[in-house]
């Protein structure tokens, strides 16, 4: 059956063992999906500023991450202005690193691999590896 051919294909890949446990590892599988907007509360963006990087800044440069900090929340998406500045004020050290992090999360957010469409590498599935997948696949 054509729906199930990526999971044929991505159970011939699993880990061998039971049923059971690559039920539990396909189903624990994730995959990146499209970018999403990045709009965040700014306590976020305050909580992965290092306070000796801040200290660093220039009066100035403070005076501007305080700025986006006191606009509540902030759309950090990739090419906004929230994002070059705050990459410019903080081109390298522990801020950069988290920052970054969380621009991840948005920029290529994990998605389970069942849900993910069979273009994002996924299954296309509407829900969760069931037995019952298994029998209508073939699989068991």
């Amino acid at each position: 059956m054509a729906y199930y051919d990526a999971l044929v294909t991505k159970w011939g890949t699993l880990t061998p063992g039971t049923t059971a446990a690559k039920l539990a590892q396909i189903n624990s599988l994730t995959v990146s999906g499209p970018a999403i907007p990045m709009i965040v509360p700014t306590y976020k963006i305050y909580n992965l500023i290092d306070p000796t990087e801040f200290s660093a800044l220039t009066a100035g440069n403070q005076q501007l991450v305080r700025d986006i900090l006191g606009m509540g929340t902030v759309d950090g998406s990739a090419g906004t202005s929230v994002r070059a500045r705050m990459v410019a004020l903080f081109p390298s050290g522990t801020t950069r690193t988290a920052l970054n992090a969380l621009a991840a999360s948005y920029d290529s957010p994990q998605i389970p691999w069942w849900q993910a469409t069979i273009a994002q590498g996924g299954g296309g599935l509407v829900a969760q590896v069931q037995p019952s997948d298994l029998t209508q696949a073939g699989l068991s």
